[in-house]
């Protein structure tokens, strides 16, 4: 009897070894394969339609009126929806939701360098918001906050 649960023990430790290799093993492939994935986008589009957004001056209203008597605000717009548009287009090719994350933790990184400090909050709120604007599932657990 004392055999037999020392050969269990034995196999319930080396099933324990080997699940926590594979495990291992996954996490290292992810990153690569997210890497390589990410480095095939574009997120500069992404970049550009966040920061117009963060970047609205309060006083746009009165400007967009007139604009639009001018008949110029459709313009505007349209270039606004086709960086947009564009963003969505690439972090739809982002199939795993990890590696969105890890996408979009890049553009608030590569944004933080761009934005003043006291646009910081409106920037993460923003990138936040992204996936969702794209009509896409925000990648849950992904940890979007900037650390000061």
């Amino acid at each position: 009897m004392a055999r037999h649960n020392i050969i269990l023990i034995a196999f319930l430790l080396a099933l324990v070894l080997f699940i926590a290799h594979t495990n291992a093993s996954r996490e290292k492939e992810m990153p690569e394969s997210c890497r390589k994935q990410l480095d095939s986008l574009d997120l500069k589009h992404c970049e550009k339609h966040l920061m117009k957004r963060i970047q609205k001056d309060e006083d746009e209203d009165e400007d967009e009126d007139i604009l639009k008597m001018r008949g110029i605000n459709y313009i505007h717009r349209n270039r606004e929806e086709d960086l947009k548009e564009m963003c969505c287009s690439q972090l739809s090719e982002v199939k795993m939701l990890d590696c969105r994350c890890q996408a979009l933790q890049e553009i608030m990184e590569n944004l933080s360098d761009k934005v003043h400090k006291k646009e910081m909050d409106d920037m993460e709120m923003e990138v936040k918001k992204l996936p969702m604007r794209c009509g896409m599932a925000p990648p849950l657990g992904c940890d979007l906050s900037m650390d000061d």
